[in-house]
């Protein structure tokens, strides 16, 4: 594990954990984060404040965010289809349904698309595959997996995205097909793209965030 030293001492988490991480590779980029901006603001900076969660938060309650994962599976958006407009319903099968076969495929899921609103839990044997997935995963890609989830609303995309099977560009597409239709039919809200530009640079820093963790 390597600390980081900023301003003659070592750098805490918000908790006061010691702030160490996995590869010298992020501790160097969270050390730059820190030389551009010096304020004592965790949430500024990308990389410090998802390392922080690590250690102030996922470490502590692992078993916890692997049940939170492994029960959103069948709260993918990729799962619930609009049946309307017909161009909207052509979309989701085109761009969607590739995605569920692959997901099942990879984990031996029997996922399906409904235009329901609820989708019967995953069976003893898919959840396991799920948690087999997960305990695999360092405490620190298990953050930067939680955060791809909260961002894409997918679990299909999160695991695809971690697995280097999307660009950042494409599951960002696939994440927000249904508002991307709705800007495309009724026009643009320039609030809600501006939110959109946030949110997806914090996707590249979260897999920007995954990539130092594996170096």
């Amino acid at each position: 594990m390597f600390d980081i030293y900023m301003k003659n001492e070592f750098l805490k988490t918000p908790e006061g954990h010691p702030f160490e991480v996995p590869t010298l590779a992020l501790a160097r980029a969270i050390e730059e984060e820190w030389k551009k901006d010096p304020s004592p603001h965790y949430s500024r900076k990308p990389l410090t404040s998802l390392a922080a969660t690590t250690l102030d938060r996922v470490a502590e309650a692992r078993e916890s965010y692997i049940s939170y994962i492994a029960e959103s599976v069948v709260r993918d958006v990729i799962l619930f289809w609009a049946p309307e407009p017909p161009t909207l319903m052509k979309l989701q099968k085109k761009e969607w349904l590739p995605l569920i076969t692959q997901i099942n495929e990879a984990l031996g899921l029997k996922l399906k698309a409904t235009t329901s609103l609820s989708i019967p839990a995953l069976g003893l044997h898919e959840e396991e595959k799920v948690r087999g997935f997960l305990y695999h995963l360092t405490t620190f890609q298990l953050s930067g997996f939680v955060h791809l989830l909260t961002l894409t609303s997918s679990f299909a995309i999160s695991y695809l995205l971690f697995n280097d099977e999307l660009t950042a560009e494409r599951a960002w597409n696939l994440a927000h097909l249904h508002e991307q239709e709705q800007r495309r039919i009724w026009g643009q809200d320039e609030a809600a793209l501006a939110h959109q530009k946030t949110s997806y640079e914090e996707l590249l820093e979260t897999l920007r965030y995954l990539a130092l963790v594996r170096e």
